[in-house]
């Protein structure tokens, strides 16, 4: 069995890698080299799946996709979105999963693997259970395969919290470690975006050492 797994190095990514990873299946990781990528974060990347004995991946340049606070005020004319969230790309998983499917049609990839967790969707619209069921959906009308290889998106983590999301992983040997939660490009994190303080309040609450 075949699958694609969205890989960003942080966290969440790592314990989808290693779930997917445990049940078997062919593994192709999926890279998106978006606007101003942290290298760190590609290292980490590069760093889980030599450590998971993963050779193979699949690389998809998007230069054209930006967070909302790195969009030049003369492309933006929504007051609304003065107020996004940290982090905010208009559409992203929409765009995300979707290229994520054209590459699962092209490999027949049965599943593909994501590691939004329950607290996703507290911030962004595209990460919530009501979100993914309707892609699904669309998934079923609209690939020419899908009759045969029945692909489909699958997040074994939506349900989990951070702090249970690492208890997991720690079950599935994940190497945090190696993993990049800061949203900078540095060789330390910075400490003070809202990813890195997460990640610190995480490790913090349940008990496990970062590494």
């Amino acid at each position: 069995m075949r699958a694609i797994v969205l890989l960003s190095g942080g966290l969440d990514s790592a314990v989808a890698l290693y779930w997917a990873k445990a049940q078997g299946w062919d593994l192709l990781p999926l890279e998106f080299e978006y606007y101003l990528r942290p290298g760190r974060e590609r290292r980490a990347c590069r760093d889980l799946c030599d450590r998971a004995g993963i050779r193979n991946g699949i690389f998809v340049p998007i230069p054209f996709l930006r967070e909302v606070a790195d969009t030049p005020g003369t492309e933006i004319d929504n007051p609304a979105l003065a107020k996004a969230p940290q982090g905010y790309v208009p559409l992203r998983n929409l765009i995300f999963y979707a290229l994520a499917a054209y590459h699962a049609e092209l490999v027949a990839a049965r599943y593909i693997v994501g590691g939004h967790n329950r607290t996703d969707c507290e911030s962004f619209p595209d990460a919530g259970s009501e979100f993914w069921n309707l892609f699904n959906c669309l998934l079923h009308t609209a690939m020419w395969s899908h009759p045969q290889v029945q692909t489909e998106i699958v997040h074994p983590l939506i349900g989990l919290g951070k702090v249970e999301v690492l208890r997991l992983g720690m079950e599935l040997g994940v190497p945090f470690e190696l993993t990049w939660s800061c949203y900078h490009d540095a060789e330390y994190p910075c400490g003070a975006c809202e990813s890195c303080i997460e990640r610190v309040q995480a490790f913090a609450e349940s008990g496990i050492l970062p590494g």
